[in-house]
């Protein structure tokens, strides 16, 4: 019970039951009475039965009978299920009047007719085809009266279908059957329908009223004859127009009154939805956005559905604007002190750029001096590459001769040496004369003893004597001057030797010394060579470097360049976040300015996506 107070279905139904009572009681009373005429009572005979019929089906039909099948209908579209999507419950709520109109109206009057007219039958014994005649009577009633309920029932659904509608303003309801009316085929049947009810009433009376008539005048024929015929004919034919006289204005009523009624319904119904939708359109021209209020199955019904998804989403525009400004405002100051740091650093780093051009171009300059020394350095070390390769050539030389020097020396030893020998085998050779010579000086003086002692005879012995021993003298003072010559020759030779053998010493020492001379002149001039080529690589790097600084020294211009165009476009970012400051103020002054009424909606964070978060370092960056 609670829960069917909850969700309003003991309230649905109980409005609907009295609704259904508003609907029944007066058309109820005509219903009867024109079956009670199809049933061939009188009018004082219809009255009467209808006063004691009537009752109790009002009773069953018009009060239980409504009750319980709305309720029943209630629960089943009203009450939330566990299955249920978005829209379904809306989709029930909105096949509730119709659902009802049948199960309820229809199923009513049709039961009510059909059990009024059996006890009439039963009662005053009259044929079946009255029961028959009787239920459609009453069907078409029903008939009548089921559109003007169906849109009352609608009205009554209206606030549940709102809130469904609130609650998930992004479902648009869609459906098709004979539960879901659309004014492209309701408004015709609704018309036909309720013509065609009421010409059947209107033809069930006449054909009841010339039944009678005809049964009355069949009786009257047979009964007097033909004589008087032409009178009872005359005061039938008044009676029948008494009777018609009295029920054809009712149902002529009925004809017009009922249609005029459920066009005037329909009518009222299309002016409250179109009167829904341009209150919601002018409520938007004038900056208050408020949802039709109005849901149904028709074309109405989809404009109305169709400007509240459209109104929903404008209802979220001002929040998501509001909420936009804030963000955009804040990105705008976040984005102007981002700039003033910027413009802060670039200041400073456009300061370093000149400093650093200034001293890059100290830098081209020391190494384009650095380039003509290496350039002079590499002159100088070829000229002494060349040098210590002429020199290393001449060691070469110099080794050469001194070797040739050597070798003559040598060669000069060798033959003071045999020298010497020759000295010394003279030596002995004019020692051997020497003693030849003292032996002749003896044998002289022995001949001129011997002479003397011959006397005359001797006396050119004695010649020859002196003569030898002349000879022997000079042979002897001549060996004693060779010998001092030859002394002096020894001497000289082994003077000259010492001298050979110092100067070959010397030589050797010399050729020694020159070797190594060449061997230090050689590493010299492979020293030479290897400062000519470091000569040669540092001239060339330092003509790359002096390259490379001439370019650094063009791009620090180009950049110095760069750096002063960013500061120009940073001033003229600041001007622009300034700008955009004043803008996101003024787009938050018009959000605020719409004046949207409180409705369901999504939050603002389903529909505007979330801030990128923002890393410790993006703003330095």
């Amino acid at each position: 019970m609670e829960t069917d107070k909850t969700d309003g279905i003991q309230d649905f139904a109980w409005r609907g039951m009295w609704l259904f009572l508003r609907w029944v009681l007066p058309p109820s009373i005509l219903c009867a009475y024109l079956i009670a005429m199809a049933m061939g009572l009188s009018s004082q005979e219809g009255l009467e039965v209808t006063a004691i019929i009537l009752p109790p089906i009002v009773l069953v039909f018009g009060l239980v009978h409504p009750y319980v099948s709305l309720r029943w209908l209630a629960v089943w579209a009203l009450r939330a299920r566990p299955g249920d999507g978005p829209g379904d419950r809306l989709h029930r709520i909105l096949e509730l009047p119709w659902r009802s109109m049948l199960f309820t109206t229809a199923a009513a009057w049709t039961l009510g007719g059909f059990f009024f007219s059996l006890p009439l039958c039963l009662w005053f014994d009259k044929d079946w085809f009255r029961l028959g005649l009787g239920t459609v009577i009453a069907f078409c009633f029903g008939v009548v009266v089921a559109f003007p309920f169906g849109l009352g029932l609608e009205r009554l659904a209206l606030p549940w279908a709102l809130r469904e509608q609130d609650a998930h303003p992004e479902v648009r309801p869609v459906g098709s059957g004979p539960f879901w009316p659309r004014q492209t085929w309701f408004l015709p049947l609704t018309f036909l329908a309720t013509i065609f009810a009421t010409l059947m009433l209107s033809a069930c009376v006449v054909v009841v009223k010339l039944l009678g008539v005809r049964s009355l005048l069949k009786e009257v024929l047979l009964a007097d004859g033909a004589v008087r015929s032409a009178s009872r004919l005359d005061d039938v034919g008044s009676s029948l127009f008494v009777e018609l006289a009295f029920a054809l204005p009712w149902v002529g009523a009925l004809v017009f009154i009922l249609p005029a009624f459920t066009m005037g319904m329909l009518a009222r119904r299309q002016v409250t939805s179109t009167g829904a939708v341009h209150g919601a359109i002018a409520g938007l021209a004038s900056g208050r956005i408020r949802s039709p209020r109005w849901v149904s199955t028709d074309e109405m019904g989809d404009l109305a559905s169709g400007l509240n998804g459209a109104l929903n989403r404008l209802r979220q525009l001002p929040r998501m604007l509001q909420v936009s400004a804030q963000r955009l405002g804040a990105a705008g100051a976040d984005l102007r002190v981002s700039n003033d740091e910027q413009h802060q650093g670039l200041t400073r780093q456009s300061a370093a750029l000149h400093e650093t051009q200034v001293t890059s171009e100290e830098l081209r300059r020391a190494s384009r001096v650095a380039a003509d020394s290496a350039e002079e350095v590499l002159r100088v070390a070829r000229r002494a590459e060349v040098l210590g390769k002429q020199g290393e050539a001449a060691v070469v030389l110099s080794l050469a001769g001194l070797s040739s020097i050597r070798e003559v020396v040598s060669g000069v030893q060798e033959r003071l040496s045999r020298l010497e020998e020759r000295t010394v085998q003279i030596g002995e050779i004019t020692g051997a004369v020497k003693d030849l010579a003292d032996q002749s000086h003896v044998l002289a003086v022995n001949a001129a003893i011997e002479a003397a002692r011959a006397g005359e005879v001797g006396r050119g012995f004695a010649v020859v004597a002196r003569e030898m021993r002349g000879l022997a003298d000079q042979s002897v003072q001549a060996t004693r001057r060779i010998r001092e010559i030859l002394t002096d020759i020894s001497e000289g030779i082994r003077g000259a030797a010492s001298m050979s053998e110092q100067g070959e010493r010397q030589v050797t020492a010399g050729l020694e010394q020159m070797r190594a001379s060449g061997e230090s002149l050689r590493a010299l001039s492979h020293s030479s060579q290897e400062s000519s080529d470091a000569a040669r690589r540092i001239a060339n790097a330092v003509t790359q470097q002096n390259a490379a600084f001439a370019q650094i020294a063009t791009a620090i211009t180009d950049l110095a360049q760069l750096m002063d165009g960013t500061l120009r476009r940073l001033s003229a970012t600041q001007e622009a976040t300034q700008t955009l400051q004043l803008v996101s103020g003024e787009v938050g002054q018009m959000a605020l300015q719409l004046d949207a009424e409180e409705a369901p909606s999504p939050p603002v964070s389903d529909v505007l996506p979330a801030p990128p978060q923002q890393r410790p370092g993006d703003r330095a960056a």
